[in-house]
């Protein structure tokens, strides 16, 4: 069957690579033929004009440093995007099931999504075609929102199977769709730690803590962790921005970010990708709590809500063992689940 993934694939952002291709990567290995939807990049972050700012931005606050890293990252995104297949609107009648999703794509406290929201709801392709949503997210959209938009419910209608990866998510939908709606893992977790290694490149010869944050500490919790590496003989390492108190400031690749953590000895990190990777490499990890329904739900979903941290005391829970053999049946169980959803692919 020909595939068209309908998602966020080249965003300045390495879960959302990550994502795009891991689902594509699954569909490819179960016998089909995957390419993936043009996306509009007007007023997403992989716009000219958002780039542009980035660099103007980064040489402004951080000098010429910070500009080159942003420009390197920006390469390096580039040419990772040539691992995805990409079609436009005037081949889709070659296609034989599009799937929406996964990542944020239905979020519309995000103009780029609510402006988009004909693609990634699915309204612009031919009702002939079988259209289904794989771990689709709202993000913390409200209800009043997602009713604002008739065209929304319309277009909801017309997808034959949907699948969404947090409750969030399924009750807003419950309420615009009689559709039956399941909840399945995030792409990223298709994939098992043994399917990313080839992408493992770098054997780091020294211990350290990886930070992906994407929102600043407080002051507290920054003296918790340095005082935490001290003690334990670790540098700091941040993917993301250019913090004074880490030691190392790494180009945010989507290489890097794999590479990183998976040598890391312990993971910080407030995002939900960094979270999943966190899990799936059977990393000590917290997870700073930002109140994002996504989240908390798959900590919850892996018995790791204890590795929420919404207090100073980050050194504490660090050090805390996380058994992961029971993490690991839960991930397996949600794992199955979500397979079992795609292989119903041909029977729609």
């Amino acid at each position: 069957m020909k595939i068209c993934i309908v998602t966020v694939y080249n965003s300045i952002n390495s879960g959302s690579f990550w994502q795009a291709f891991s689902l594509g990567k699954y569909l490819e290995r179960k016998g089909h033929d995957v390419v993936y939807y043009k996306r509009n990049n007007k007023g997403s972050s992989a716009s000219i004009r958002y780039k542009i700012q980035s660099i103007g931005s980064s040489f402004i606050h951080g000098g010429y440093r910070e500009a080159m890293y942003y420009i390197k990252t920006l390469a390096e995104f580039k040419k990772m995007k040539k691992l995805f297949r990409i079609i436009d609107k005037n081949s889709i009648n070659d296609i034989d099931c599009f799937v929406l999703g996964s990542d944020t794509i239905w979020n519309l406290n995000t103009k780029y999504f609510t402006n988009n929201r004909d693609v990634y709801f699915g309204g612009i392709f031919p009702k002939r075609k079988k259209i289904i949503s794989y771990a689709a997210s709202a993000a913390n959209t409200s209800l009043e929102l997602i009713k604002k938009y008739d065209d929304i419910q319309n277009s909801v209608t017309n997808i034959n199977k949907i699948s969404v990866r947090d409750i969030h998510t399924k009750d807003l939908l419950a309420n615009i769709t009689k559709n039956d709606i399941e909840i399945v893992c995030d792409p990223t977790l298709l994939l098992k730690k043994e399917e990313y290694e080839p992408f493992i490149t770098q054997k780091i010869n020294y211990k350290y803590i990886f930070v992906y944050l994407f929102e600043d500490l407080n002051e507290n919790q920054i003296e918790n962790i340095r005082v935490f590496a001290k003690r334990n003989n670790l540098k700091i390492l941040s993917c993301t921005r250019n913090y004074s108190w880490c030691d190392e400031y790494l180009i945010n690749t989507p290489n890097n970010f794999l590479n990183y953590i998976h040598e890391s000895s312990y993971v910080i990190t407030d995002t939900f990708h960094g979270t999943i990777f966190s899990i799936n490499f059977n990393k000590k990890f917290i997870s700073i709590d930002r109140g994002k329904n996504k989240v908390n739900e798959l900590l919850g979903n892996c018995n790791l809500i204890d590795r929420l941290v919404n207090n100073n005391d980050i050194s504490e829970q660090l050090e805390n063992d996380i058994d992961y053999g029971e993490v690991n049946i839960s991930v397996e169980k949600l794992r199955d689940k979500s397979v079992q959803f795609l292989e119903k692919i041909n029977d729609i």
